[in-house]
């Protein structure tokens, strides 16, 4: 199909656009997007608006440069609670207390005592979120003195944006109403988030990690369900729309309609010819 220069390049340009509308719709984790080995993780946080990024490993925690969070521990939490977006803006909101309102910069108000809240961004349909899901579940049992809650990031799209949530599943850490790290491994176990845990908090497991048949009935489903992503479907009509206008505005287009009129002419002319 030949089209000009000019319409294949906005051609081109729709494409790709429509590209990047399917995987934001889609918010799966895709693994080249990841560098980690299984021996290690990599863990995306941020510091004073800079992005760093920092490896996991078994015994790093006291060689890394990272600032970690002091984390209160004076409660007991429960099971995982799977939140809406009224729910996670009050688990959200900065706990008030004077030495939040006189803190001068985020290294002063990481050192200061707060609430720490494990927050997992899923999908329903996602498979990465299903096989994650067991192991944030079973999060609660290992560190009971922090918060965990898991928030749909297809329903609840406003958090995303502004947590520069990308793909899913997401782990990220909240001190004090503010995010502090966010999980960027390869391998959702656990054994690799109970490191990310005690990497930016100093807590320690409690007990031995494991997973139990309950942590893969819920309450976040380790089954992935079968939903229409209505954004992946709009993507597609509106490249296919795209695609439409260039080839209908496009100089193959006019020559083909052109031949089927002229084809039409003359067999109109042969008809009224024999009549």
């Amino acid at each position: 199909m030949l089209f000009s220069i000019k319409n294949s390049w906005l051609f081109v340009i729709i494409l790709v656009v429509g590209v990047f509308g399917q995987q934001e719709s889609n918010t799966e984790r895709s693994e080249s997007k990841f560098t980690a080995d299984p021996a290690s993780g990599d863990v995306k946080y941020e510091e004073e608006n800079k992005t760093v990024e920092a490896n996991i490993t078994a015994n790093n925690s006291s060689n890394s440069n990272v600032t970690a969070v002091n984390c209160l521990t004076d409660k007991v939490y429960g099971p995982v609670e799977i939140v809406n977006a009224t729910r996670l803006m009050k688990l959200l909101i900065l706990e008030p207390g004077p030495s939040n309102r006189s803190r001068t910069n985020d290294r002063e108000g990481r050192l200061l005592p707060g609430t720490c809240v494990i927050v997992l961004f899923y999908a329903r349909w996602s498979i990465f979120s299903s096989q994650a899901a067991p192991h944030f579940n079973a999060l609660p049992r290992s560190f009971p003195h922090m918060k965990a809650v898991a928030i749909n990031a297809i329903k609840y799209q406003n958090f995303n944006a502004q947590y520069g949530i990308v793909g899913v599943p997401t782990l990220m850490l909240i001190h004090n109403g503010k995010p502090v790290a966010k999980f960027n491994g390869t391998v959702y176990t656990l054994e690799f988030f109970a490191r990310f845990i005690t990497q930016f908090t100093n807590l320690q497991p409690n007990g031995s990690l494991y997973v139990t048949s309950l942590d893969f009935a819920g309450p976040v489903s380790s089954t992935p369900s079968n939903e229409t992503d209505y954004c992946l479907v709009l993507s597609w009509i509106f490249i296919a729309a795209c695609a439409l206008y260039f080839t209908s505005q496009s100089r193959w287009w006019q020559q083909f309609v052109e031949l089927i009129q002229n084809t039409w002419r003359e067999s109109n002319a042969q008809h009224e010819h024999v009549d």
